[in-house]
């Protein structure tokens, strides 16, 4: 269970310090308090992908999905399979 914030740490930073924390909590999708606290107690902190790289590797697994679906069914589909590599190079380029 996570304990109530009672306390309020305060410290300086440059300008260029405080973009870098920022950008970087702003990455994590975390506040600025939540990516310090964090970041000074040692917990993991993972930048987010953006939405759109996220929407490129869904399609990209959907259509190794099909393409595995496929082979498991011994469905040669070649205009199918062709469309599919399609879509996997112009998603990956």
């Amino acid at each position: 269970m996570t304990d109530k914030k009672s306390v309020t740490l305060r410290f300086r930073a440059s300008a260029d310090e405080q973009k870098q924390i920022e950008a970087k909590a702003q990455l994590a999708g975390l506040t600025v308090s939540e990516y310090v606290r964090r970041v000074a107690t040692g917990q993991p902190v993972t930048e987010r992908l953006p939405a759109e790289l996220r929407q490129v590797i869904v399609g990209v697994a959907n259509n190794l999905n099909q393409l595995t679906r496929y082979a498991h069914l011994r469905q040669f589909d070649d205009q199918a399979i062709n469309e599919i590599l399609h879509q996997l190079k112009t998603a990956l380029r």
